[in-house]
């Protein structure tokens, strides 16, 4: 495929992993430029992998920064625009540049502003890897990879040892929020019951990484755990996450974001399933160790939780321990075999 491509790039975290499938195949398949929209973050989720030629921010989503930013890719020559969100915002984004041939979805009525949409023949819930590389299907490209994979830079990781001089392996890394909504939480007093196993049976350092606005929900789990010493608070964007991610010995997190730049950079990770549909982040993970329980309500897919939030407090620290511990002594078995 020749020409000029620019994607519009998905606005969570875990959808930005997710995409990576697609987005690898894509940079195989087509021969001119590729270009990024979307948030800053996404770079640092990408970055190393080569997927993009041009990247450009939607940071500023004000009105002037707007107006210039679509003045100065409407005198690019872009052959095709691919609106990897369903958001009405991204199809308007391409139909104003005036873009020839605009791919996506047809969902929220932005259908009239693409002009090479993907026919969806199932009402079921879809794979969101599956759901990305359908678009590639349709392109006529070709399929590389089934999960998503993140590589660290050296750059990322030398940035982080300047800035954390104080993190040193092994520590364990707790995900206890979930941008989406409390009902993706685990309760507090469960990730501090956990932390105290842990730190009573290892005697393991235990970082906890709260995305922002979630610094006070991390402060309360921290106050719950007997040895404060052992569990700190950590505050970091998406390239220190990603670094942070990549050198721990196991990672327990809600069904959110972290959890899947996790997995894709191979690190043991304890998922934590509450009320979404677990067919959307389903695909081959041999580093994910999946907890959820069968709830009548579930999957609600809601944001808040009026039954006492079951299918969360029913995962009881006692279990997840047991799958931390198996990879605890597991990784030890490995690095003294070496």
């Amino acid at each position: 495929m020749t020409g000029r491509t620019i994607v519009y790039l998905p606005n969570w975290l875990g959808d930005m992993v997710m995409a990576m499938p697609f987005l690898h195949a894509l940079r195989a398949y087509e021969y001119g430029e590729i270009w990024g929209v979307g948030k800053s973050s996404a770079i640092h989720v990408y970055n190393g992998l080569n997927l993009f030629d041009r990247f450009v921010s939607i940071d500023d989503k004000g009105i002037i920064a707007s107006l210039d930013r679509a003045s100065r890719l409407k005198k690019v020559a872009f052959k095709r625009a691919i609106a990897l969100p369903h958001s009405f915002r991204s199809a308007f984004f391409f139909y104003n540049l005036r873009i020839r041939e605009r791919v996506g979805y047809a969902r929220n009525k932005r259908g009239f502003m693409l002009n090479r949409k993907i026919k969806e023949t199932d009402e079921k819930p879809q794979p969101m890897v599956e759901h990305y590389l359908k678009i590639l299907d349709v392109l006529g490209g070709n399929r590389s990879l089934a999960a998503p994979v993140l590589l660290v830079t050296d750059d990322e990781e030398h940035k982080f040892d300047e800035k954390f001089t104080d993190i040193m392996r092994p520590y364990g890394v707790f995900i206890a929020g979930a941008e989406y909504g409390p009902s993706k939480r685990w309760p507090e007093e469960h990730f501090s019951q956990l932390a105290d196993r842990i730190i009573e049976t290892y005697g393991m350092k235990l970082y906890m990484l709260p995305g922002k606005g979630e610094e006070r929900l991390a402060e309360r789990i921290r106050q719950g755990v007997k040895n404060k010493d052992l569990i700190e608070i950590k505050s970091m964007n998406v390239r220190d996450l990603k670094v942070c991610l990549s050198r721990a010995s196991f990672v327990v997190s809600n069904d959110t974001g972290p959890r899947h730049m996790a997995a894709a950079l191979s690190t043991p990770t304890v998922a934590l399933l509450g009320p979404m549909d677990d067919t959307y982040t389903d695909y081959p993970s041999s580093c994910t160790y999946e907890v959820s329980r069968d709830i009548s309500c579930r999957p609600c897919n809601r944001k808040n939780c009026d039954r006492n939030h079951e299918c969360m407090r029913e995962i009881l620290p006692d279990e997840v321990f047991e799958i931390v511990g198996r990879i605890v002594e597991k990784k030890g078995q490995d690095e003294s075999g070496r």
